[in-house]
């Protein structure tokens, strides 16, 4: 699963890379991003966490205590639920497009804002292929089919690069928005031979005095609020870049689809593997095994995460310089992309564990508590980005997301560990010290080697490799080294794994 993420990602960086390169971060880049962000903000503050987190309890209590039949019929009930809201949701967004965009971005140009309205009504109608596709996702998901669901994005992705490749400018901002709308279709579309093989078959049923979706409902408003701190720090960010000049938004919206892109390829894999486990562990009360995946999902993302947190803060303007400093994408888009890919990295480790989190409690169907511990990170987000934005510009709002994850995060640990005691012992508070550790050690060498080589390799695409590539390789060897001499758990696993593969 790590794998077919990680493929995923890569051709992610390889699209945006491609748009920069094409599209700078001028205006038809601004409106582009602006349009693209109005339906998914949508579809992630009204339904999106419903799917990923109220549904797959639900269909998993089925499973466990009732039968399959059961379960696909409540999934069908619950599928033709969320088709009738984001056919609603795409109607009230073409409608109303021009005052959407006068409310997200109102510090738009005339002919960006008209730009950015006209490529928005091309885009809404994907919210209904992304609820599909969401769905279709908990599903398999709860089969404990995990590949298919991991490489959805890698279509969309593939779709919207062959489009680059053949077509490149030539259609403008508009050609690449009907790009992404078959993109996304495609990706409910990829996963209709898997459903098949698990027996499922769509029906039209609207039972909607069904228990299933009875329960999912109570879930679903506070459950909802919880998943909105990282789409409304998104959208707060667009609103405050609208005004700091062009190229602003876009360069932040390069810089944000980098993070979560990157952050995305081991929480997110964590997230999925273990969240179907532990609505199980949960609907059967094993509490010694959600206990275990719990432990296990976290230090698992500790020993992944800060290694790689410290990186891009070092190495944000290479990471940028390598991935999209090409064509229309110049110096000076580089400078606001990686100044707020530095600050947005400050944010990973927390972003990780919220999103960890998140899950146990909704896997506990306890929706209430991450949803106050959001809305205080909502509210400190926006205070921060009024503040920091002022000051620090791009750079300002990125710092805010930053703060606001990593505080949502600290909450949400406190809270759960109220009711699980002991999610981490001793040993486990000496190992995160020790990774700590290795950490610093690492990144005195990657700041060290990069300064020292970066002189020396002219500015194309093998300087650029070679550049970023050496102190990346050679502070990987450092952490994983001092990890394994220092007895860090996760790397002792992870050698023995590797040992009796290899038998």
């Amino acid at each position: 699963m790590i794998v077919a993420t990680f493929a995923a990602k890569l051709c992610g960086l390889l699209r945006d890379s491609f748009i920069g390169a094409f599209f700078g971060t001028g205006s038809a880049a601004d409106a582009y991003f602006a349009a693209t962000k109005i339906p998914l903000l949508f579809f992630d503050v009204i339904i999106g966490g419903v799917i990923s987190a109220a549904f797959i309890p639900v269909f998993n209590e089925y499973l466990e205590k009732s039968t399959k039949a059961r379960a696909i019929e409540f999934a069908n009930r619950f599928i033709n639920v969320i088709l009738i809201l984001t056919g609603l949701i795409c109607v009230f967004g073409i409608l109303f497009a021009p005052q959407l965009i006068d409310l997200i971005t109102p510090g738009l140009g005339p002919d960006t804002k008209q730009l950015a309205i006209h490529l928005s009504n091309i885009l809404f109608p994907m919210i209904i292929f992304t609820g599909l596709a969401f769905s279709f996702v908990g599903i398999l998901q709860s089969f404990g089919e995990f590949n298919i669901p991991a490489i959805i994005s890698l279509v969309s992705n593939g779709i919207m690069i062959l489009y680059l490749l053949i077509f490149k400018d030539r259609f403008g901002v508009t050609g690449l928005a009907v790009a992404m709308l078959i993109g996304w279709a495609m990706q409910a579309a990829v996963q209709i031979p898997s459903l098949i093989k698990f027996q499922y078959k769509y029906k039209l049923d609207f039972h909607f005095k069904d228990e299933g979706l009875k329960k999912t409902a109570l879930l679903a408003i506070p459950l909802l609020i919880s998943t909105w701190v990282q789409p409304i720090g998104s959208l707060v960010n667009m609103r405050f870049a609208s005004s700091l000049g062009e190229g602003a938004m876009s360069g932040l919206e390069y810089a944000n689809r980098l993070y979560i892109i990157m952050v995305g390829v081991f929480s997110f894999v964590v997230t999925n593997l273990v969240f179907p486990s532990l609505a199980r562990a949960n609907a059967a009360d094993n509490q010694e095994e959600r206990h275990a995946l719990m432990h296990g999902a976290l230090k698992s993302v500790s020993f992944v995460m800060l290694p790689i947190m410290a990186g891009f803060i070092l190495l944000a303007r290479p990471v940028v310089q390598l991935i999209y400093q090409y064509g229309e994408f110049d110096t000076a888009s580089t400078a606001i992309t990686s100044t707020a890919l530095m600050f947005y990295s400050m944010g990973m480790i927390g972003f990780s564990y919220a999103e960890v989190l998140n899950k146990s409690f909704f896997a506990m169907q306890d929706s209430k508590t991450p949803m106050f511990t959001a809305l205080i990170s909502i509210i400190v987000n926006i205070l921060l980005s009024y503040l920091l934005s002022k000051r620090f510009g791009v750079g300002g709002l990125a710092l805010a997301s930053a703060l606001a994850s990593t505080l949502n995060a600290a909450l949400n640990f406190v809270m759960i560990n109220r009711r699980i005691k002991g999610i981490f012992n001793k040993q486990d508070g000496i190992d995160i010290l020790k990774i700590l550790c290795s950490v610093l050690v690492m990144s005195a060498a990657v700041f060290g080697i990069y300064r020292m080589i970066h002189p020396l390799f002219a500015d194309n695409f093998i300087g650029r490799v070679i550049t970023l590539g050496v102190p990346v390789l050679v502070g990987a060897l450092i952490y994983f080294v001092l990890c394994y001499f220092m007895k860090v758990t996760e790397m002792q696993i992870m050698v023995d794994t590797f040992i009796k593969r290899k038998r």
